[in-house]
């Protein structure tokens, strides 16, 4: 019920001017009936011995042609038929009186309340014109009829609107539905390829590299580092790709505001300190004491240190240091992250360069920037963001 009078109040809200086209079959429909009218009409004309006045004939015509308007221009149809009526209740002509009385419910359908009453009450002073003239053809029984007629069209109309704009409304909310469902799922979508590709690149890269360094040395302390790194890389991963899963079925979050890192920049730091020390590369850090960061955040900033610091292993071959520097002031968060490796040296791992681009797309939206670029003394990768109120 609530609806119905939104709907209501909707159409009598509806500009002088406005419209509601007719759909396209309607409009082929109306036209093929308006030709076949007129030519039904030209023949009775024809046949009938002159009978019919020129008057009639004109306000006859010009009704059947205007009806034709309805496929355009529905205002316009229905001031030219309002001026139709009124003229033919000044000349007592009845032969389109009832095609008026049917016309309303087109008029209904898709002018405004304002313009449908215009011309009701305009057809409504043509019957009465006519019914009250002496030896009017219309009888108070026939009068009645045909304003019943009239009243019957006005509301097929008025609910042929109702239940094309309910229609209308349905069709909005299910297709504004899917695209909802459909961001939903490509959010969700990134934010498992995100999880992936930390534990692709990352874990994977720390297996690779110290692979490649057992069939290098015979070293027995190196051989047993890289072992182990191997490993505790190699458990990191399961655990990981456990909680990738766990979020496919709906076990865990897939909130953004998740902290990957449960100790928060610290522990990144220290882990990828510990990664890049089995390397042969040490790390030199400088945070701010008492360090409070928003979760949304902590997500950004721990996932470029973990991105920069696997890239240091895949393309940084040569570096000896590391360099984090945070620093927070004036409500953004400033990180730079910087080794000293020479040009042109690399580990000879793939690179899709998907981490770069996600981590810009997450700083974008984000209002911050970031960027990633080879500079003299090494690669320099530099992020901000504003920090959430």
């Amino acid at each position: 019920m609530t609806d119905l009078r939104a709907r209501l109040l909707g159409y009598l809200r509806t500009p002088f001017w406005g419209y509601r086209p007719l759909p396209t079959r309607a409009r082929r429909l109306l036209i093929a009936l308006v030709a076949i009218s007129l030519l039904l009409d030209s023949i009775m004309r024809a046949t009938n011995g002159g009978t019919t006045s020129v008057v009639s004939a004109v306000v006859t015509t010009t009704t059947t042609v205007t009806v034709a308007l309805f496929a355009w221009r529905p205002p316009i149809a229905t001031i030219v038929l309002t001026v139709a009526a009124l003229a033919a209740g000044i000349t007592n002509v009845t032969d389109s009186l009832l095609v008026g009385a049917v016309i309303i419910g087109l008029a209904a359908f898709t002018c405004s309340a304002a313009l449908t009453a215009v011309y009701a009450t305009a057809w409504v002073i043509w019957l009465v014109a006519v019914a009250a003239r002496p030896n009017s053809p219309f009888q108070p029984l026939g009068a009645v009829i045909v304003a019943f007629i009239c009243l019957v069209s006005l509301i097929i109309g008025l609910t042929i609107r109702t239940q094309y704009e309910r229609a209308r409304m349905l069709t909005t909310q299910l297709e504004a539905a899917e695209r909802e469902v459909a961001e939903q799922l490509r959010h969700e979508r990134d934010l498992i390829a995100d999880e992936l590709h930390d534990i692709v690149a990352h874990e994977i890269t720390i297996v690779a590299l110290h692979a490649a360094v057992l069939e290098r040395t015979e070293d027995t302390q190196t051989r047993t580092q890289s072992q182990t790194a191997i490993r505790e890389a190699a458990v990191q991963a399961l655990t990981d790709i456990r909680r990738v899963l766990g979020m496919v079925r709906g076990e865990e979050s897939l909130a953004p505001e998740r902290i990957p890192a449960p100790d928060g920049i610290e522990g990144t730091i220290d882990a990828v300190t510990k990664e890049l020390a089995q390397a042969g590369i040490r790390v030199r850090a400088r945070i701010p004491d008492d360090l409070r960061l928003p979760s949304t955040s902590l997500v950004a900033l721990t996932r470029v240190i973990r991105e920069s610091a696997t890239n240091v292993l895949k393309h940084a071959t040569g570096a000896t240091e590391v360099r984090i520097a945070l620093t927070v002031e004036r409500g953004w968060a400033h990180l730079e992250f910087s080794d000293d490796s020479p040009p042109a040296r690399t580990a000879g791992l793939p690179s899709s360069g998907y981490g770069i681009m996600r981590l810009r797309e997450r700083f974008r939206v984000f209002g911050g920037s970031f960027s990633s670029e080879r500079r003299a003394d090494g690669w320099v990768v530099s992020a901000s963001l504003p920090l959430e109120a």
